[in-house]
């Protein structure tokens, strides 16, 4: 009792010194962390989406190029009207088209045989009743002169293909003749969106109306999580992310919130989802907040033992 009416004054001292460096410290902190969750919402997760939506639409540009310069191309249209009479003539001509542009299938399917023309061979007949030539049927119906299709290649094993399908129109009288076109394998997407998750840290992932994932570079995805509703966390979100062009949302799991931002690719007519974990970008400030509480704990200690001696 006696030392603390004596160094009563120092402890005072040292008290309000300490809470005002904690004060500072801490109050530094949460305004850090408001402007790290601002910057996440406003720029960061936003910038990366369209930065992933710029170069997409960039590589479709060539292969609908070319899939135009083939449904225009005179020979295409007169070896039709010709009777179709040597196929190996038009497999000849699209394996060309292949190795010329470097695409990984090119095709033409005829409305008078229904012939579906590979660069290699005669592929088959589509039929109205078979579930996987929709496609081509929804094509020959539909109001634009082309599609982009993600679908899997019969020709190239079962493997995921964007497709470009463009109709073709008789040069006389303007009648549908069939559909022609090229394909591309989703894997420069794949590598474009494992880029962006190493160099910023961000997980990214397309899923398609229904939810089903559709390209995720997560290695801890089980096959159980191939449905966005089953994702932990962001699953309650799924119908919203689902059912909006572009939505920025937040949610927790593992007592840690993660930031989500997405929007609907028309071209491929999947959603495109990029997350950042908050605890990745808030571990530097928590660092610094320790360090200057341990500054300002050493600080106070010079102090109380100067006042004292």
């Amino acid at each position: 009792m006696r030392l603390f009416r004596r160094y009563g004054w120092a402890f005072w001292v040292c008290a309000i010194l300490l809470a005002g460096f904690l004060v500072s410290s801490v109050s530094s902190y949460l305004v850090s962390r408001e402007s790290v969750r601002q910057t996440i919402t406003e720029s960061a997760l936003p910038l990366t989406s369209d930065n992933i939506y710029s170069e997409i639409q960039r590589d479709l540009l060539r292969p609908v190029f070319i899939s135009s310069m083939m449904a225009n191309d005179t020979f295409l249209k007169d070896w039709v009207l010709n009777g179709e009479k040597d196929p190996g003539q038009v497999t000849k001509y699209l394996r060309e088209i292949m190795q010329k542009y470097e695409t990984v299938t090119s095709f033409f399917v005829s409305e008078r045989t229904r012939n579906y023309y590979h660069a290699d061979l005669l592929l088959k007949q589509v039929k109205e009743d078979a579930p996987r030539d929709v496609w081509y049927f929804r094509v020959r119906d539909m109001d634009p002169v082309y599609e982009i299709n993600v679908d899997r290649d019969l020709a190239n094993r079962d493997e995921m293909t964007v497709f470009i399908n463009y109709k073709v129109f008789d040069h006389e009288d303007g009648s549908f003749l069939g559909a022609t076109g090229v394909g591309l394998t989703v894997s420069r997407v794949h590598q474009l969106i494992n880029s962006y998750e190493e160099r910023y840290g961000r997980h990214i992932l397309f899923v398609d109306s229904d939810g089903n994932v559709m390209l995720d570079t997560a290695s801890n995805t089980g096959q159980a999580e191939r449905n966005l509703r089953n994702f932990e966390g962001i699953g309650p979100y799924s119908e919203a992310i689902l059912s909006s062009q572009v939505l920025e949302t937040r949610y927790r799991k593992n007592g840690k919130n993660y930031f989500v931002n997405s929007r609907f690719v028309p071209e491929l007519r999947w959603y495109l989802i990029v997350e950042q974990s908050e605890d990745l970008l808030l571990s530097p400030l928590r660092e610094t907040l320790i360090k200057n509480i341990a500054i300002a704990v050493f600080t106070t200690l010079i102090v109380s033992i100067i006042c004292v001696t």
